[in-house]
């Protein structure tokens, strides 16, 4: 089984802003394996089926963001499956078993410019908040994801104002880059669940470069 975390927050006020591109990204590909969500607790939506390398679940938690790690924690306790990465083993030990599953996660990054797409096997959580607390509710930090620009093209947001940015519905004149970063941000899910994300994020990982503060003209 893989599992797939599309991160936002739920209900309609926030569907359209920006914290919410995981949310788009993952209910997009729920449409291309042609699965549907169904609701079975409080603490997250799941669409179980085929995928392109076997069975999958596609979650959105409904505990909004910050609390992300509490609904892969729901979904563990109901699936029984174990979620917790193991630690890497000490020199001269045999390797611990694999866990039998590892999240993907699928979130919003406000430190990439919008358009761009970043796969990474593991790392820090950068200061967002929902795969902070997947990374929590997992104990280790080889949670692999997948990061979707959503920060500005020119100039970058002062971070005090992080969470009003990401809490803002994406402009009008934004929506051919956001339909363009979902179409993209799909196949490249495809292909990590396909070839994992070393060799996916080599072939889909997209650098979107900021447009430069032109002088103002007279």
């Amino acid at each position: 089984m893989q599992l797939v975390m599309g991160l936002g927050n739920p209900g309609v006020e926030y569907a359209a802003t920006r914290h919410n591109v995981g949310f788009m990204c993952v209910q997009a590909l729920a449409e291309r394996l042609e699965l549907s969500f169904d609701q079975v607790t409080g603490e997250y939506v799941a669409a179980v089926g085929a995928g392109p390398a076997g069975p999958v679940t596609l979650m959105l938690p409904l505990t909004y963001m910050n609390r992300s790690g509490r609904a892969l924690q729901a979904w563990a306790r109901r699936t029984g499956l174990t979620v917790a990465v193991p630690p890497p083993p000490d020199e001269g030990d045999e390797p611990s078993p694999p866990a039998e599953v590892t999240p993907l996660v699928v979130c919003d990054d406000i430190q990439l410019p919008l358009g761009s797409v970043r796969i990474r096997a593991k790392g820090s959580d950068g200061g967002q908040n929902g795969l902070a607390s997947v990374i929590e509710a997992v104990g280790a930090n080889t949670v692999p994801r997948m990061r979707l620009g959503v920060g500005p093209l020119v100039g970058a947001v002062d971070p005090a104002e992080w969470a009003d940015y990401v809490l803002t519905p994406f402009a009008e004149n934004e929506r051919p880059q956001v339909d363009d970063l979902i179409a993209r941000s799909v196949e490249a899910l495809v292909a990590v669940l396909s070839d994992g994300p070393e060799l996916a994020g080599s072939r889909h990982n997209r650098r979107i470069r900021p447009e430069p503060d032109l002088p103002a003209e007279d």
